[in-house]
């Protein structure tokens, strides 16, 4: 049996998110040019991306650096492609994050931040 060593809640996003990626090359951590994606969820320990790139995965894991911000603080992580899906008008991909406890609770604690406020707008609408 495969055994997770870690299981994440998921956020799904209603509006996915802006976001940008760039691909990490080499050993020496040189960086491409970026590229705009989506995020489609999110959990502490990875994501889901759509983005209209056709990324080179046949060759092994790609490792990525995704710049995003989930409520104020932009956050830069970087995170290996899992999985690839093709989808209308462009292509998925299921990314895991680089192991790292500051990262996770950042992740979560600007989630909570998130949340907090689209409950507070949808509570005003109802009112």
């Amino acid at each position: 049996m495969l055994y997770k060593r870690h299981e994440y809640f998921r956020h799904s996003f209603g509006t996915p998110l802006n976001a940008t990626f760039r691909i990490v090359i080499g050993e020496s951590a040189n960086e491409s040019n970026p590229g705009d994606c989506l995020l489609l969820d999110i959990s502490p320990g990875g994501t889901k991306i759509a983005t209209d790139f056709d990324l080179p995965t046949e060759n092994g894991p790609l490792t990525v650096r995704l710049h995003f911000t989930l409520f104020e603080t932009p956050i830069d992580v970087e995170g290996k492609i899992a999985w690839k899906k093709q989808s209308a008008g462009g292509f998925q991909y299921g990314i895991d994050f680089v192991e790292d406890p500051s990262m996770e609770k950042l992740i979560v604690d600007d989630l909570k931040l998130r949340r907090r406020t689209e409950i507070g707008t949808t509570d005003r609408k109802k009112s």
